[in-house]
């Protein structure tokens, strides 16, 4: 399936849509956009999803923003699944920002193709053909 990015970002980027659930409490859900962030070590969820869902912190992380700040932060266990996808549970962090961002531990379990020129990616759990 060929996924156009998100226009609204400039430059434009590799967004899709995901639910997100609690591991403990299935209901409510959230749906979010979420970025492709092939830069970022782990998912992260927006600050609000960690109170809408009631979501148990895990652990805690260090972790370093783009500006090279340093900070420990909670890790919070959730359930996020991509349409036509199962569900996976995957430890995140919280983020100041209103969508989920999707970081290289979720993008393991996926292929990834990013078509820069028309603007649009391919995400698959088989192997893409060429």
């Amino acid at each position: 399936m060929i996924v156009p990015y998100d226009i609204s970002f400039d430059p434009p980027a590799p967004m899709l849509s995901v639910v997100l659930t609690g591991v403990v409490r299935s209901r409510p859900q959230i749906r979010l956009p979420a970025l492709i962030d092939t830069g970022a070590d782990v998912t992260a969820i927006p600050n609000t999803a960690v109170n809408d869902l009631h979501l148990y912190a895990v652990a805690r992380i260090e972790v370093e923003g783009i500006n090279a700040n340093i900070a420990t932060v909670n890790m919070y266990m959730v359930r996020l699944s991509v349409d036509g996808q199962p569900p996976r549970e995957i430890e995140a962090v919280p983020t100041g920002q209103p969508f989920v961002i999707l970081g290289r531990d979720w993008l393991e379990s996926y292929y990834l193709l990013l078509n820069g020129p028309e603007k649009n990616f391919v995400l698959s759990q088989t192997p893409l053909k060429e």
